[in-house]
C-alpha cells in the first residue's frame, strides 16, 4: 500500500462552537467500502503523509450540495415609513463548497481492501468574503444575514484544526483521496440604498461567503 498526499476548527465570537468539525463526506465513486468511514481509526494503521500541497482548490464541491431557489423580495405596503440607510439581502443560497487547507491520499495494491487512515496536517483560515469589494461594514450586515435566514453556525473568520483522523477501508488495487478543509455558506446578495418610502435604490449584486465548519471530503 503506498500512501501520500496533498486542516477541524475554531469559530469566532460571531458563529457557535458547538461540533466544529462535520462528518466525514463520500464522494459518488469513491473507492472506501460502504459502511467503513470512521472518524476514530484504529492506532496501529498507518496516517497518509504529505504530498503536493502547491495547489488547493477554494471552492471544492460538497457531494450533494445543489443551489437552493431564488428568494423572493420582500414587499413594502404602501405608505409605509422606512428607515433611510444601506441594506443588505439575500437572493439565492446557493450550494456550498469547501476551502481545502490539506489533501492526502491513500494507494492500494493489494488485491483486497485495507484499513487507511487520514489526518489533517496542515491548517488555514477562511474569512468571510464578497466578490466585489465592499466594507466590513458591509460585510458584517451580510453575515448578520446568513446566520440569521441561512446558516446560524456561520461565522466572520475560521481557522481549521490539525490532527483530525478519518479512516475506513480503500477497495482492492484503488487509490482515496482525502480534502481536509473548511465548509463555506455561499449566497447571491445585494447591497442597496432603501429611501424613506421603502424604495430601493441601485443595487450592487455579488456572492457572499462565510465558513461554517470543517471537516473531511472522501473521493
Amino acid at each position: 500500500m503506498i500512501i501520500g498526499g496533498m486542516g477541524p476548527a475554531f469559530a469566532d465570537e460571531s458563529g457557535p462552537q458547538a461540533n466544529p468539525v462535520g462528518p466525514a463526506l463520500t464522494a459518488p465513486g469513491a473507492d472506501v467500502v460502504a459502511g467503513s468511514v470512521t472518524d476514530a481509526p484504529g492506532a496501529d494503521v498507518e496516517a497518509a503523509p504529505d504530498g503536493d500541497l502547491a495547489s488547493l482548490p477554494e471552492d471544492l464541491a460538497l457531494p450533494g450540495a445543489v443551489d437552493g431557489p431564488d428568494l423572493d423580495e420582500p414587499k413594502a405596503p404602501s405608505g409605509r415609513y422606512c428607515e433611510p440607510g444601506n441594506v443588505a439581502r439575500i437572493t439565492k443560497n446557493l450550494k456550498n463548497t469547501m476551502a481545502v487547507k490539506y489533501s492526502t491520499f491513500v494507494r492500494n495494491n493489494k488485491p483486497y481492501a485495507v484499513d487507511f487512515k487520514f489526518a489533517s496536517k496542515k491548517s488555514g483560515t477562511t474569512t468571510i468574503g464578497t466578490s466585489v469589494t465592499v466594507s466590513g461594514e458591509t460585510k458584517i450586515l451580510f453575515l448578520g444575514k446568513i446566520k440569521a435566514e441561512v446558516n446560524a453556525n456561520a461565522s466572520k473568520s475560521w481557522t481549521s484544526e490539525l490532527g483530525v483522523e478519518v479512516g475506513g477501508k480503500a477497495k482492492a488495487r484503488s487509490t482515496v483521496y482525502g480534502d481536509y478543509g473548511i465548509m463555506k455558506e455561499n449566497v447571491r446578495a445585494y447591497k442597496a440604498y432603501m429611501y424613506s418610502n421603502c424604495e430601493i435604490g441601485r443595487k450592487q449584486e455579488m456572492t457572499v461567503w462565510a465558513p461554517y465548519r470543517e471537516g473531511w471530503v472522501l473521493k
